[in-house]
């Protein structure tokens, strides 16, 4: 069983890495609901090992050390090295983009990605994989409208609308496809790893000989050949 300290500097981590911007130490305590010794006293044994860095005397934000990992992790994972050969060789293939993110604890995270031509920016949002990541996880739409309001407070009504509506399509259809002018695409298909919801998303300018169907259709085969892999190793859906 996990250790209470470890599972408080877990939390405080996750906490940190959940934000955009360095946060204070006074949010994290009422985020974590922590005295705020107890978490004044984390971050600063966080900061020494690297994990966590100090912008100024009361702000943390992720430090090197942390980066380091996640990245040595992400290329020693097990998901991505069976992610790796199928999406990428189907990005190739079709010329789209991919990414592939997970949703676990109420946060969103990237696990892996590979771009063929100008990628957007924000892939979670401008695909709408985060819906279809909700949907896997079983929320409601009440529960999904809170967290995407929380993930992007910005985001205009009229779009917001279309997401309520795109929802209630992905939790009947359980995938997302959007087509724009000019065969600009995006398909977002889930599967699990270890019961975490997680996306395969492919998006971009589709080539002219291609239709959406057939790329719905290939995609599904690259999907089954990542799921087949993680129930080979144990880690697929049950």
């Amino acid at each position: 069983m996990k250790s209470s300290l470890l599972s408080k500097a877990e939390a405080v981590l996750e906490a940190v890495c959940s934000v955009n911007d360095p946060i204070a130490i006074k949010e994290l305590t009422k985020m974590l609901n922590m005295p705020l010794p107890t978490v004044s006293r984390l971050c600063a044994d966080l900061v020494e090992t690297g994990l966590l860095e100090k912008t100024d005397y009361h702000h943390v934000t992720p430090g090197i050390s942390l980066v380091r990992l996640g990245s040595q992790a992400q290329n020693s994972s097990p998901l991505v090295s069976i992610l790796k050969q199928p999406v990428m060789t189907y990005s190739m293939m079709s010329g789209l983009n991919a990414a592939v993110y997970g949703f676990d604890k109420e946060t969103f995270f990237h696990i892996f990605s590979c771009h063929q031509s100008n990628p957007a920016q924000d892939a979670l949002r401008y695909t709408g994989a985060f819906q279809v990541l909700m949907a896997a996880a079983n929320l409601t739409p009440e529960q999904a409208q809170k967290i995407t309001e929380k993930k992007y407070p910005d985001m205009p009504v009229t779009e917001k609308v279309i997401c309520d509506q795109e929802f209630n399509t992905v939790l009947k259809q359980k995938i997302l496809s959007r087509i724009a002018p000019n065969k600009k695409w995006m398909i977002s298909m889930p599967f699990y790893y270890m019961d975490i919801a997680c996306s395969l998303t492919f998006y971009g300018q589709g080539k002219e000989d291609r239709t959406v169907e057939a790329e719905l259709f290939e995609i599904s085969k690259v999907l089954s050949r990542v799921r087949t892999g993680l129930d080979r190793i144990g880690k697929g859906e049950d």
